[in-house]
Order: structure tokens, then sequence, then C-alpha cells
């Protein structure tokens, strides 16, 4: 584990149980809307406007779902790392993160330069020639 005292890892920890239970709430009222139903949603109007706003507000709210489900993922992988005291430790190079870094992203799994390779190796070869 990377040397960090433990006043640091009880605040990242507390940082990351209070943030997995934000995720969980945020996933559960979007997967849930409680949204007041419109008169589209009771089939009462069936326009056009109406139904491409619902699929725009559904595209929305799934990508926020993805996108929460996403951190949450991370956030729950950082506190494993916590459990098995590897916390702090690129899991690529092995080398510690920087404690800047794991204050800023309490779920960070690579130090910098092994995040900014894994995101170069993520763009595709098209997007990064020109023609």
């Amino acid at each position: 584990m990377n040397m960090l005292d433990k006043n640091t890892l009880d605040s990242l920890t507390a940082w990351l149980l209070a943030r997995q239970t934000e995720l969980f709430a945020e996933i559960g009222s979007r997967q849930n809307p409680v949204d007041a139903m419109t008169s589209a949603d009771m089939g009462e109007v069936n326009d056009l406007e109406d139904q491409a706003s619902k699929r725009e507000r559904t595209t929305m709210q799934d990508a926020e779902v993805q996108r929460d489900s996403n951190e949450l993922a991370d956030v729950r992988a950082a506190l494993g790392r916590l459990n098995d005291g590897s916390f702090g430790t690129c899991i690529d190079c092995g080398q510690p993160i920087d404690l800047q870094r794991l204050v800023a992203m309490p779920a960070a799994a690579r130090c910098m330069i092994c995040q900014t390779h894994f995101e170069a190796r993520a763009i595709p070869p098209s997007l990064t020639t020109r023609p």
C-alpha cells in the first residue's frame, strides 16, 4: 500500500463511502423517475414533438445512469483496493499514486503517467491522425 497516513486514508475512505451512497441514490432515482406524468405519457396525446421530447429525456437519463454506473464501479473498486491493501498503488506499474491525485480523485486506480497512456490507447487512431 502507498504510505498514506491514517487520517488521509480515513478521509478518503469516508469520501468514497459517501460517494457510493450518493451514486446508488442517483442511479435509483433515474431508473425510477418520479417526474409527473405528462399527457403523452398517459396516452392522451400522441404528438410527434412530445414523443421526440420524451425520447430525448430517456436518452439523457440513460446516459446519466451509465455515467453514474461507471463511476460507481470505480468507487467500489477503490473500496476493494482499500480492503486488500493496494489502495494508492497504480494498477499498471505498481508505483505509488501521488497524494494530490488521490485527494482530487480518490477512486484513481492509475498514476498520471499510466492514466495518460491508458487514455491514449482508448482514442481510435482515426481521431489522432490528420488527413
